[in-house]
């Protein structure tokens, strides 16, 4: 076992019951040693390469060296502003996104020429290396893929949009990176591969995590796409995958996917005193100003809290019929980023699957077809973020999420259960913890939730382990 809790409870053992059981504990843990050399923690890809003849370009290496990191450079707390409103929110939006463009623009206009390490960005150690596929595969949407280092999401109905729909289904895929500030975080926790100290996983304050996100129609297919920047991947397309006949391996092909939506997630206790957190959203726009796709990109949005006293209203909103306070979305962003926004329509991005279909609740409600359910939100979502992997990304009484568009059981909207995801917590507090013992808060991010999930596998700590981890 890796935590510190389970050392303290691993040494009593020992005095309790004599050196027969160190014995045990010793061969046990020399075992998980050997089954965790298999797996290569500090892989920058998942192993899975085009040919010459698909492929002539850069591959993109992940940076991991934490220890290069320091607290310097960071986003001033409040940005002089102090705590967050619906009024001064945007300003916060449109200062984060200048502040980040000398280091970030070029990661969307020509991403085969940025690189992480040179621009001060961290990748998640853990979350490179691919998960077994049919026979002795690699399943190639695991891990993260060669050419960008990118995650794969889920594959999203065409019918999620209402507005400017897409002719296709559409599967984007994200790359996700740290700042210096966070990475020096990453280096406490992750300072032993092998024996993760989640014991202070509390981001510094100015943390900065982006994770930005290409689509995989063509502009002819999905026109909200039109003059978006390329991106490269080497990854089964969604062709492939919903073709694919059951047990048989997916072939990955070179895609040309469009940047679509950049989120960013900011530690920023004094514009959000109670969460800690600030989440914004930005979104491709080709009907915006500006010479490059970086400068097409505006704001969608800004989220601090959750709106917790309107949890328990069935619709999210104020009865009064007043507005969410706790998010501010741009009510200039294209109109078909309105079909994906969250619960109540606070802040989602049209890649977060906050809204699902196929979704039955316990009173017997079903939402079904073109009928689909608002079920999350970006803060919601990354309060779930704890470990062990208790509780699920949506209001669901099961851990599992499935496929959008599979059944999924959610609670019914406004019920206790329901709110328990929207309440505002600090992020050292586990939604999951409350009359329990032995769950640890992971500061709103999923991604370490993930990775400790694919260390235990690693280690054979099968019990610790989620299933693969979709981004969105």
């Amino acid at each position: 076992m890796s935590t510190n809790n389970s050392k303290k409870s691993i040494l009593l053992t020992m005095k309790a019951f004599g050196i027969s059981v160190v014995l045990s504990l010793t061969f046990l843990a020399l075992q998980n040693s050997a089954h965790a050399q298999d797996v290569d923690p500090l892989a920058s890809n998942n192993g899975i390469y085009p040919s010459p003849n698909e492929w002539s370009g850069p591959f993109r290496i992940s940076n991991l060296d934490y220890s290069q990191a320091s607290i310097s450079n960071h986003w001033t707390p409040g940005a002089g502003r102090g705590a967050l409103t619906t009024e001064n929110a945007e300003s916060y939006v449109l200062d984060l996104k200048e502040h980040l463009a000398e280091s970030l623009k070029e990661m969307i206009n020509t991403p085969l020429q940025w690189n992480p390490k040179e621009n001060g960005w961290y990748d998640m150690v853990w979350s490179g290396h691919g998960s077994p596929g049919p026979g002795n595969t690699t399943d190639p949407n695991s891990g993260r893929e060669s050419l960008l280092s990118s995650y794969t999401g889920q594959i999203l109905p065409m019918n999620t949009f209402a507005e400017n729909a897409p002719t296709v289904n559409v599967q984007n895929h994200a790359v996700i990176y740290y700042n210096a500030t966070a990475a020096v975080m990453l280096g406490r926790l992750w300072e032993n591969l092998y024996d993760p100290d989640i014991s202070d996983v509390d981001f510094p304050q100015g943390s900065i995590i982006v994770k930005a996100e290409a689509a995989t129609p063509t502009p002819e297919q999905w026109p909200v796409l039109a003059h978006a920047s390329i991106w490269n991947v080497y990854r089964p397309s969604v062709e492939t995958q919903e073709n694919a006949k059951s047990g048989e391996p997916l072939k990955p092909e070179v895609l040309d996917l469009r940047a679509l939506q950049m989120s960013i997630a900011v530690k920023d206790t004094i514009a959000s005193p109670e969460t800690g957190w600030v989440f914004l959203g930005y979104v491709y726009d080709t009907n915006a100003a500006g010479d490059t796709p970086w400068d097409r990109f505006v704001p969608l949005g800004a989220q601090w809290g959750n709106d917790p006293e309107f949890a328990d209203n069935e619709t999210g909103r104020d009865p009064a019929g007043g507005p969410l306070k706790e998010t501010w979305v741009n009510p200039k962003a294209p109109e078909f980023v309105q079909d994906t926004l969250g619960w109540g329509e606070r802040l989602a991005g049209p890649m977060d699957v906050a809204t699902r279909h196929n979704v039955l609740t316990p009173s017997g409600k079903r939402y079904q077809g073109n009928v689909h359910l608002r079920a999350s939100s970006c803060i919601s979502c990354h309060g779930s973020a704890e470990f062990p992997f208790t509780t699920n990304l949506y209001p669901s009484p099961n851990k599992s999420f499935p496929p959008d568009g599979m059944p999924f059981l959610l609670y019914d909207p406004g019920s206790p259960e329901w709110a328990q995801w929207f309440q505002n917590r600090p992020g050292n507090e586990a939604m999951s913890s409350e009359g329990r013992v032995g769950i640890t808060a992971l500061d709103y991010d999923m991604v370490i939730m993930f990775a400790l999930s694919a260390f235990n596998a690693a280690m054979g700590n099968d019990i610790y382990v989620q299933s693969r981890f979709d981004v969105h």
